[in-house]
């Protein structure tokens, strides 16, 4: 047996065992999108100024669930409401110490 049939065997092995466990790549990386985006518009790390202002803009921004990779088609794709999330995001800005919690669960 080549060991390219065998590497190719143990990768659709993996693939099948990541979809009989539910593990999506394409779902995890939409997770990773709107992680850096929170991250982005509140964390605590010195970002440009353009950075928080542009990911702020994608979290607030007009609510377009049919444009691939806006925020809402993002968090609808996550089986999260846009709306309750935008909401949530918004308690942050007066609630700092929470939010520094909860993106330490991101990390």
């Amino acid at each position: 047996m080549s060991v390219a049939r065998v590497r190719a065997g143990s990768s659709e092995e993996e693939e099948g065992f990541a979809s009989s466990r539910g593990v999506k790549p394409e779902r995890n990386l939409l997770a990773a999108v709107l992680a850096r985006a929170i991250c982005d518009a509140f964390g605590s790390a010195q970002c440009d100024r353009h950075v928080v202002r542009s990911a702020r803009q994608w979290l607030f921004g007009k609510l377009t669930p049919t444009r691939a990779f806006s925020f809402a088609w993002v968090a609808q794709h996550l089986d999260l409401d846009p709306i309750a999330l935008q909401s949530t995001l918004r308690t942050y800005e007066t609630n700092p110490l929470m939010l520094q919690e909860r993106l330490s669960l991101l990390r």
